[in-house]
C-alpha cells in the first residue's frame, strides 16, 4: 500500500532524529508503480542514491499522502502518526486568507478602473502571500533550498515579525522574539543564521555582518511597541558561548551586551558603526581587508537609528523597566543620534546621501556610490535613501529630493534598482566588492532589482503620504496581473512571491554593457527565488500598517491610512483584538490625514500622530475602541481628508 522511507545510515538526519519515518502512500485512477532512482537515468540503472520514484499512466485524479513520524518517542508507542486530508487542512487555510482583504464598493466596474484593479488584483494574491510568509516562518527553506536551510537573523526579524504583526498573533510573535534572544552569542551579537528548532541548535552561521546585531532589536521593540508586554522583562534565556547554553539572562542583560557590541564595533575616532563583513547587500562584501575595516554603511546608520529608537520607545512605557530600563532606553537613544549627526555630517554630500564613506584617521575622505565617486563606477544607491526617509532623518526638502532621485535614476518598469548600473564584472578579479564583481549569474542583489528593496521603497512612500504612489509600487511587485502591468515581464507563477525580478540577459558583460535596455523595457523580465524571502510577511504588513493604516500600539490603535483619493468606498478586513473587523473608508482629496474615527456612528477620541512629511494619522484607546466594536458590531468608519 506505500513505502515507508528512513534517514541514511550514517546521515546528519539519522543523527538529528534517530528512528525518524516517513511512510507514503497513493490512490489514483491508474496503476502506480514503485522503483528506487533508476528512471532518473537514460540507461535504466541504479546509482543507489536515496530517490523514491512513482510512476503511472495518463489519470484524472491522483493522491500522495504523507505520514511524518520524526520523533517516535513524542508521538507514543509505534502508532503510525496520522495523515492529514485536505478537508482537514482546509478550514485553517481558508482562515488564513481571511486575515486581510480589501473589497471595492457594491458596482465598482473594478476591470475598466485602473486603481479599482490593482486593489482587486492585490487582495487576489494576499491569500498566497499569507501562504508564502507562513512557510518561510515555520519551515525556513525556499524551493531553490531543498536541501534545507535556516532562519537568517535578518529574515526572521522582518518576515516573520511582519507577518504575526499583520495578523495580530502576539503570542506567536513572542516566542519568536524569545527564540531570537536564545540565538544571541555572548559577545553581543547574532549569527548570520540559525535554525529555529532546539534539535537542531548546533547549526548556525556564527559570524555576520555588521547590520545584523541592529535586527533582532528592532524585532524586540518592534514587539514591545506593539504588545506592551513588560512581563518579557522578566523572562530569562540563555545566550550562546563556545556552542554552549550560558545561564540564563534577563532581557536588559541581553540588551546591554548587544548594547557594549555596537558601541564597541563603531569605526576608531567616530560615531559610525563599522561596516565589518558587509551589510543587508551580501554582494557588497570588500575585497580589499583595509577597506572593509575602514568603510561605513550609510544604509547601516539608518537601520541603527531606526532599531534603537524603536526599543528606546518600546522600554520607555514599561513600569517593570524601572532606572535600569530607562537606562537602556536611553542610551540606545544616545547611540542613534550621535550616529544620525555623524551621518549627516559626513555622509549626506551635495545634497545626496553617499552609500559608503571611507574613513581615515577618524574623517569620512571618500564617498562611494555616490556623485562624487571615482572607484566603483556606480553613482545612486537606493537604500540608504529610502530608510532615511522612512526613518524621519531627513528633512521634508531632502526627502522629496532623495525620491526625486530614486525617480529618475532608480527605477525601471518593474521596480526600483538597488543602483544605478550593475557593478562592474570583472571576470574573476576582484577590485571593490567580492561577490558584486565575480559572480557570472545576474539576478537577485547582482542583478539589483530586489522586491525586499522595492517595498521598503512603498514604506518610504507610505511615511510621505503619497497613496498613488505607494499602491502602485505594492502592484508593481504583484504576481497577478504582471504580464498586463509590465510589458517586458515574462510569463510567471502567480499565486507566489518573487524575491527578485531578474533582467534575462545571456552573460554579466552583456548586463554590464546593455543595461540601458532594462528601463528601456526591450529585455526581459524573468520572476527570481519563490517563497523563501522574508518578503511577503513584510508585504503583509505594509498592507495593513501602512496602506490601511491599521497598527496595534499597546493601549492605542493607530489609524494612519495611506491611499489613493479615488478608493472612496473601500472596506477592508483586519484581524484586530483577535477576531476579524471590517474597516470603511471615505475618502478625500488628500489621501492621508484621517478626520474622524467611529464605530456605529459615535466617533472616538483621538490624539494626531507626528509625521515630519504629512499630516500624521490619528491614536485613538484601544480599550474604548474595543468596547465600541462589542461581541457582534466590528465596524469602524474612517474618514479621510
Amino acid at each position: 500500500d506505500g513505502v515507508v522511507l528512513t534517514p541514511p545510515a550514517g546521515s546528519a538526519r539519522e543523527q538529528t532524529y534517530p528512528g525518524a519515518t516517513v511512510a507514503l502512500s497513493w490512490t489514483g485512477t491508474a496503476d502506480t508503480r514503485l522503483a528506487r532512482d533508476e528512471p532518473l537515468f537514460a540507461d535504466g540503472r541504479s546509482r543507489d542514491l536515496p530517490w523514491v520514484t512513482l510512476a503511472t499512466d495518463p489519470v484524472s485524479r491522483w493522491s500522495l499522502t504523507l505520514r511524518p513520524r520524526l520523533v517516535p518517542d513524542e508521538v507514543g508507542a509505534d502508532a503510525p502518526a496520522p495523515a492529514v486530508q485536505a478537508s482537514e487542512t482546509a478550514p485553517f487555510w481558508t482562515e488564513v486568507g481571511e486575515r486581510l482583504r480589501l473589497r471595492l464598493p457594491a458596482g465598482t466596474p473594478a476591470a475598466a478602473d485602473p486603481v479599482g484593479l490593482e486593489v482587486a488584483r492585490l487582495d487576489a494574491v494576499l491569500p498566497w502571500f499569507a501562504h508564502d510568509a507562513l512557510v518561510h516562518y515555520l519551515s525556513p527553506r525556499g524551493l531553490e533550498q531543498y536541501t534545507g536551510g535556516g532562519w537568517g537573523t535578518r529574515d526572521v526579524s522582518q518576515g516573520p515579525v511582519g507577518l504575526l504583526v499583520a495578523f495580530g498573533e502576539h503570542e506567536a510573535l513572542r516566542d519568536v522574539v524569545v527564540r531570537l534572544l536564545r540565538a544571541q552569542h555572548a559577545r553581543g551579537d547574532w549569527p548570520q543564521a540559525f535554525d529555529f528548532y532546539a534539535r537542531h541548535r548546533s547549526w548556525q552561521v556564527s559570524d555576520a555582518h555588521g547590520d545584523v546585531v541592529y535586527w533582532p532589536l528592532l524585532a524586540i521593540g518592534d514587539y514591545l511597541v506593539v504588545t506592551g508586554d513588560d512581563t518579557l522583562l522578566a523572562q530569562a534565556e540563555p545566550m550562546v558561548a563556545d556552542g554552549h547554553a550560558t545561564e540564563p539572562r534577563s532581557l536588559l542583560d541581553h540588551l546591554e551586551r548587544a548594547l557594549d557590541l555596537v558601541e564597541a564595533s563603531r569605526i576608531p575616532g567616530t560615531t559610525l558603526p563599522a561596516y565589518g563583513h558587509g551589510d543587508w547587500n551580501d554582494s557588497l562584501q570588500p575585497a580589499d581587508p583595509a577597506l572593509a575595516a575602514a568603510l561605513c554603511s550609510t544604509w547601516t546608520v539608518t537601520l541603527q537609528a531606526h532599531a534603537l529608537r524603536t526599543l528606546a520607545a518600546g522600554l520607555e512605557p514599561l513600569p517593570s523597566a524601572g532606572a535600569r530600563g530607562a537606562a537602556v532606553a536611553g542610551r540606545a537613544r544616545r547611540i542613534a543620534d550621535e550616529g544620525v549627526a555623524a551621518m549627516r555630517e559626513s555622509l549626506l554630500v551635495d545634497d545626496v546621501l553617499a552609500g559608503y564613506g571611507r574613513v581615515d584617521h577618524g574623517a569620512v575622505v571618500e564617498h562611494l556610490i555616490h556623485p562624487r565617486d571615482r572607484r566603483t563606477g556606480l553613482t545612486y544607491s537606493v537604500l540608504p535613501m529610502i530608510h532615511a526617509v522612512s526613518a524621519d532623518l531627513l528633512t521634508p526638502e531632502e526627502a522629496h529630493h532623495h525620491l526625486a532621485l530614486i525617480h529618475t535614476h532608480l527605477t525601471g518598469p518593474d521596480g526600483v534598482r538597488l543602483f544605478d548600473r550593475p557593478a562592474a564584472y570583472h571576470g574573476g578579479p576582484m577590485e571593490v566588492f567580492q561577490r558584486a564583481e565575480a559572480s557570472t549569474f545576474f539576478g537577485r542583489e547582482i542583478g539589483i532589482m530586489y522586491t525586499h528593496a522595492h517595498l521598503r521603497y512603498a514604506e518610504a512612500l507610505a511615511r510621505m503620504g503619497d497613496g498613488p504612489g505607494l499602491l502602485a509600487a505594492l502592484a508593481r511587485v504583484n504576481p497577478v496581473g504582471m504580464p498586463e502591468r509590465v510589458g517586458s515581464a515574462r510569463l510567471r507563477q502567480s499565486t507566489t512571491y518573487f524575491s527578485s525580478s531578474d533582467a534575462a540577459f545571456h552573460d554579466r558583460e552583456t548586463a554590464g554593457r546593455d543595461y540601458g535596455q532594462v528601463r528601456a523595457g526591450t529585455v526581459a523580465l524573468e520572476g527570481g527565488w519563490r517563497v523563501y524571502s522574508s518578503g511577503p510577511g513584510l508585504y503583509l504588513r505594509l498592507v495593513r500598517e501602512c496602506l490601511l493604516g491599521i497598527r496595534e500600539r499597546a493601549d492605542i490603535v493607530e489609524i494612519d491610512p495611506v491611499l489613493p483619493p479615488a478608493l472612496d468606498g473601500l472596506t477592508a478586513t483586519v484581524h484586530l483584538f483577535g477576531r476579524a473587523v471590517e474597516v470603511a473608508y471615505r475618502m478625500g482629496a488628500g489621501g492621508c490625514g484621517p478626520v474622524r474615527v467611529s464605530v456605529g456612528g459615535q466617533e472616538l477620541a483621538a490624539q494626531r500622530l507626528d509625521n515630519p512629511y504629512r499630516t500624521g494619522g490619528l491614536s485613538v484607546q484601544a480599550d474604548e475602541l474595543r468596547n465600541l466594536l462589542g461581541p457582534e458590531a466590528a465596524r469602524i468608519d474612517v474618514e479621510v481628508s
